[in-house]
């Protein structure tokens, strides 16, 4: 999918909370999820990918994603 809606007062409302690190790592996060358009499988991979550590990929995943 090389398309999807934002809406950034939904967005900004939701991720008031993130550190710029979190924040980033997540907006980047949706951008993989939305290219691939399958679910994540391995924390330590999506880290590489998003230049994060795996303790912010954590943090994002359990927040915003279902496992």
């Amino acid at each position: 999918m090389n398309f999807y809606p934002f809406h950034i007062g939904d967005y900004i409302s939701h991720t008031y909370h993130l550190s710029d690190a979190e924040d980033l790592a997540y907006r980047r996060m949706i951008d993989i999820y939305y290219l691939a358009e399958q679910p994540f499988n391995d924390r330590s991979t999506i880290a590489r990918k998003i230049r994060s550590t795996e303790d912010v990929v954590d943090n994002i995943l359990s927040e915003f994603f279902t496992l």
